[in-house]
């Protein structure tokens, strides 16, 4: 199209391939990127022709807008625009393929993978991707209990069990794994969950599902012809999103820092003026990749809390379940006037911003919790420190402590399964509209 547009009119600036050429082509680029064509790793055929349609229609439509209207020369360049379109419809999909073929013959091709399972189905998909490194999978071997594997004395494939597969994951640098369903039950084999195992280290699972009468063609999981199943990914678990999460965590923790230094300035005055004690309190927190740190707030409790509330409990002993079970109580003798107040506009959190400066938190997250909150996440702890901790989050805008704990670890599970920069902006946006109305705070 640029060649033929140049031939139509050589007089014409705006018809230079070096004028509008490479614009056209990096917004084809990022086009490409946001449809998740760069690697392109299991997607089936289906799915990225569609993928390259939507890719290659928006570049044309780009390039149409372009050109200037009118002139002698419209229908002509129109014409050449629709037959390139035509061409690299083709030649897209081709191209894409023989690359992929050839790059598949050398031995650093591919994302290094893992493949999982309990069963000899797990050998048999660990010898197809070898068969088909065109897929962009570099398979390493196979993580499962050897005593279910029909393995030789000799057999290299067998990289280690169930609790080596974290330490190789980190070691190796695996981005991919491969669980394979068995054809028995996970109890009767006594394997981990896919999911909760390797996105932990590993931000791509792809599991290979049993199920059948499922269409495979309109599949959009679909790896290839011989092998299908769902993606399951955690894009926390990847550099490029980490480092765009960071980055908006300190513009917002920067802007809102501007406009919050009056109010701060006001309330630290307030808490001295009201109670005895300093204005901020800092309680330690469990953080990112299990570490402890403070995190800060504006002090609402009368000093010696801690005893207070031992107090407390002992002359209200219906109360302590209340305690053990939520960690909370919805009239909690500990907190001031003032504290109140501040805890019912979600104020007191507000020097948490701090806490973000530091990385030690992010503006949406989980939930922080403390030390004696681990054991009601039971097997999800793992997963919960893969992300820092946020001062708002999923739990803050659903309910908030008109939630039950077990709704409050599925929430927190969710938000780290499904994460994006859009659930972020939104859940950043309902955070208003939950202050505003006041709902489960206490």
């Amino acid at each position: 199209a640029a060649i033929g547009l140049q031939w139509l009119n050589p007089e014409d600036t705006t018809s230079r391939a070096s004028v509008w050429l490479p614009p056209v082509l990096l917004a084809w680029v990022l086009v490409n990127a946001i449809l998740g064509l760069y690697p392109g790793v299991c997607l089936g055929l289906v799915e990225e022709i569609r993928r390259l349609t939507l890719s290659l229609s928006t570049v044309a439509l780009i390039t149409l807008a372009r050109l200037q209207p009118g002139g002698e020369w419209l229908g002509h360049r129109l014409a050449f625009v629709a037959v390139a379109y035509v061409i690299c419809m083709f030649l897209a999909p081709v191209l894409r393929s023989t690359t992929r073929k050839m790059c598949g013959k050398f031995s650093w091709w591919g994302f290094p993978t893992f493949v999982c399972g309990n069963d000899t189905a797990a050998l048999g998909v660990d010898q197809w991707l070898q068969e088909n490194r065109r897929l962009g999978l570099r398979p390493l071997g196979v993580i499962a209990d050897p005593s279910h594997l029909e393995l030789d004395a000799q057999s290299t494939r067998l990289l280690g069990d169930w609790e080596q597969a974290e330490k190789l994951a980190e070691e190796l640098k695996v981005y991919w794994a491969v669980a394979v369903e068995s054809n028995e039950t996970e109890q009767e084999l006594d394997m981990p969950s896919a999911a909760e195992l390797y996105l932990t280290n590993v931000p791509h699972v792809y599991v290979v599902s049993k199920l059948t009468g499922i269409p495979d063609h309109w599949n959009r999981h679909q790896m290839d012809e011989g092998l299908s199943g769902f993606l399951v990914e955690q894009h926390l678990l990847l550099p490029i999103p980490q480092i765009m999460k960071r980055s908006v965590d300190l513009v917002v923790a920067t802007v809102a820092s501007l406009f919050l230094i009056p109010l701060f300035a006001v309330l630290s005055v307030a808490i001295k003026i009201t109670s005895p004690g300093p204005i901020f309190y800092g309680h330690e927190r469990i953080g990112i990749r299990n570490t402890r740190f403070k995190a800060w707030k504006f002090r609402t409790m009368v000093p010696n809390a801690d005893k207070a509330l031992n107090e407390y409990l002992e002359k209200h002993p219906e109360l302590r379940a209340e305690w053990e079970r939520d960690h909370k109580l919805r009239n909690d003798p500990r907190v001031t006037p003032l504290g109140k107040w501040m805890r019912k506009w979600s104020i007191d959190e507000l020097p948490q911003i701090w806490n973000v400066f530091c990385g030690e938190m992010s503006i949406v997250g989980p939930r922080p919790i403390v030390e004696a909150e681990i054991e009601k996440y039971g097997e999800h702890f793992e997963t919960f420190c893969t992300v820092p901790p946020g001062i708002t989050g999923l739990w803050q805008v659903c309910g908030r402590n008109d939630t039950t704990y077990e709704e409050r670890v599925q929430l927190d599970l969710y938000y780290i399964h499904h994460w994006s920069p859009w659930m972020d902006f939104y859940l950043l946006a309902r955070t208003f509209k939950t202050v505003l109305f006041t709902k489960g705070a206490y």
